[in-house]
């Protein structure tokens, strides 16, 4: 055999040795012929004798918008672009690819860094229902390059990093200890798909401190212009409130805000009314936010007025809430003496003013804030 063509297949060279091993030892006929056939199945066997296992078909998505290729190879022609969260049937792997086989019936081959397996599906699809029917609480902008991850948490896996000036809802605010060391390295920084440089995230600015003996992470839940839900660190994005309200409570930042009812105005015509939540700028208060305002609409001044406020230790979402056919909200805040318990408070609007339609404990889903 050509020593160029058992170079350049390294199972010959290695079956080579095996036998020519074993063909030694039975020329010597020695008597510890058994203990050096071992010796030699142990040293050169494994290679030669592990059978190669068959793939076995199975269901994926694609964690990102992706091409399906003719060939795997990413200079072939390109069959499809396929948006994020895609269902794929994974039929074969080949190298670093998998061939795949979409509902359409479109088959091609996919990197094996854009598909996730059964539990990115189930993560992806709990999200998605996490989200039903609640309201958005904010919307807003990447700020700068931001780690998109399905699990709120440094050490969580990143699906893709967002680019700067991607448009995104808010939903929830999330809060976790920073933790260091090999106990926290449940998944590594750097997950699947990952093939871009990572984001930085960067310890709380100006407008998300930890205090002295806690730090903490905050994150957003948040959906993005495509559909997909997940998580961002808060340092890398920037809500964009209508301007408004934008600055109309001095010396705190403004975390959420919704639409409730309107007000007619002769000159304007109908124009949304918003009750805003906001926090301590540069303090961890503890809670999502403080401070709630209703802000509306001033016939007069031609803009929007805070016309009520609440001093409260509240927890977002800030969902809807109907009284007698009058528009109202519901908030939630921390219990005064149970983690384990939230208060439920629902308020209507009626002729201007706010006022309260009743509230009552409720569990409580988390216990850090």
């Amino acid at each position: 055999m050509p020593s160029g063509f058992t170079r350049r297949n390294p199972f010959f060279l290695t079956s080579g040795l095996f036998f020519a091993a074993l063909f030694s030892i039975a020329a010597t006929g020695c008597q510890d012929v058994e203990t050096i056939k071992r010796e030699v199945i142990q040293k050169f066997g494994h290679s030669f004798l592990t059978k190669k296992q068959p793939f076995i078909p199975r269901d994926g998505i694609t964690i990102r918008p992706c091409s399906l290729y003719q060939t795997a190879n990413p200079n072939s022609e390109v069959v499809a672009k396929l948006p994020a969260e895609t269902t794929v049937h994974l039929t074969d792997k080949v190298g670093e690819w998998y061939r795949v086989r979409t509902r359409e019936g479109r088959e091609g081959y996919l990197d094996q860094k854009m598909v996730g397996g059964e539990d990115i599906i189930r993560r992806t699809n709990e999200l998605r229902r996490s989200i039903e029917g609640v309201p958005v609480q904010a919307e807003g902008v990447i700020k700068s390059k931001a780690n998109f991850r399905l699990d709120p948490g440094r050490n969580q896996p990143v699906l893709e990093v967002l680019p700067p000036g991607k448009k995104f809802e808010m939903y929830e605010r999330v809060v976790t200890l920073q933790r260091s060391g090999p106990a926290s390295d449940r998944l590594t920084t750097r997950g699947p798909g990952d093939d871009q440089a990572a984001a930085e995230e960067e310890p709380p600015q100006s407008g998300e401190s930890a205090d002295d003996t806690t730090k903490k992470d905050v994150w957003y839940k948040v959906k993005v212009e495509d559909g997909r839900v997940g998580y961002v660190y808060t340092h890398n994005l920037r809500f964009t409130p209508p301007e408004d309200i934008a600055r109309q409570v001095p010396f705190m930042r403004l975390v959420a805000w919704r639409p409730v009812g309107t007000t007619d105005d002769p000159d304007y015509g109908a124009k949304n009314n918003y009750v805003a939540a906001y926090a301590p700028i540069g303090k961890d208060p503890g809670c999502d936010y403080t401070r709630l305002y209703f802000m509306s609409w001033s016939k007069l001044h031609k803009r929007l007025n805070p016309s009520w406020q609440s001093k409260i230790s509240g927890v977002l979402p800030i969902t809807d809430f109907h009284y007698e056919g009058k528009p109202g909200f519901s908030v939630r805040s921390l219990h005064p003496t149970s983690r384990n318990k939230l208060v439920l408070t629902n308020f209507y609007i009626s002729k201007g003013r706010i006022s309260k339609a009743g509230e009552e404990e409720i569990r409580s889903e988390t216990d850090l804030h």
